[in-house]
Order: structure tokens, then sequence, then C-alpha cells
């Protein structure tokens, strides 16, 4: 599944039951293909969610008459650490609700190993700062530089006091 990076966010916290610490790392991302979104639907339902429920979780959007679907993916540090906002991942995406009735999604785990079939990175990413039309600065070489009197290497045995 072709999935669009929207944010990258870290939840941080103790849990009230137990007393834990926890951090989430989670991507926020978007699709726009609505069969997809109506076999997400379909699986969710025949788990047992309300169409309430999977709307929560994943509603259409609509922004300039392009629909779009969002929803929170659950991933590793890994994976979390190595993506960028605005990049394109594909991965295997796992659907499921819990006995409390929540619905969340995570990339597949096979063998300790996430399911990640590939991750293109944004392609309008900063590499640099300039001064405007200016080319970037070169510093000049230490030898070049003139040297203040202290600081010369050459002895001398005058002292300033």
């Amino acid at each position: 599944m072709k999935l669009f990076i929207v944010k990258k966010s870290v939840k941080e916290g103790v849990s009230e039951r137990t007393g834990n610490a926890y951090k989430i790392s989670s991507l926020f991302v978007k699709f726009d293909e609505e069969e997809i979104y109506d076999k997400i639907v379909e699986h969710l339902q025949s788990k047992g969610a309300t169409i309430d429920q999977v709307e929560k979780f994943c509603k259409p959007n609509e922004y300039n008459g392009e629909v779009s679907y969002a929803f929170g993916l659950n991933c590793s540090n890994y994976t979390f650490d190595r993506v960028e906002q605005f990049g394109t991942l594909d991965a295997n995406v796992i659907f499921d609700r819990n006995d409390s009735g929540y619905i969340n999604a995570k990339i597949q785990v096979k063998d300790r190993k996430e399911m990640v079939n590939s991750y293109e990175p944004p392609a309008d990413a900063v590499e640099g700062w300039t001064g405007g039309d200016e080319t970037t600065s070169t510093f000049e070489k230490p030898s070049d530089q003139v040297r203040p009197p202290f600081l010369s290497e050459e002895p001398t045995n005058v002292l300033p006091f």
C-alpha cells in the first residue's frame, strides 16, 4: 500500500493503568484510492467495527476537488527514524480492531523485520543555505589569514607587561 507521509509524531507519557512510561512513534499518512478505502471499511466491518468507528479512524476528506483518506500508522523506531515527512512509503499495512473497539494500523512484521517494500524521500528536500542569489561562502586556509602579533609563531623577547 503506497502512503504519503503527512506528519511524524511522538507521544510520550505515563500509563494511568500501569504507571509505566511509554513512547509511541507514529506517522500520519494519506492515500487517494477509493477502492482501497472500501476494502479497509469492509475488512474492519467484518471484524465487528461500526461505520462510525471506521470514520473516526479513517475518514474521506475533500480538498480542491480531490478526495483523500488519512490515518495514523504505528511503526517501529527504525522505520520512524529513516523516513521523512512528505515522503512516500510503500508497505504492508495491517488494520485491526481491539476488544475496546479501538482501530489501529501498523506495518506488518515478519521475522523481526517490517514489511516495507520501498520508500521515496521528498523530492524538494532542502540541502543547505545560501545568501540569496550568491554562491555559498568558502573559508580561507588558516595559512592565508593574517595572524595578530601576539599569536605569531616567531619567538619574541619583548613582553607587553
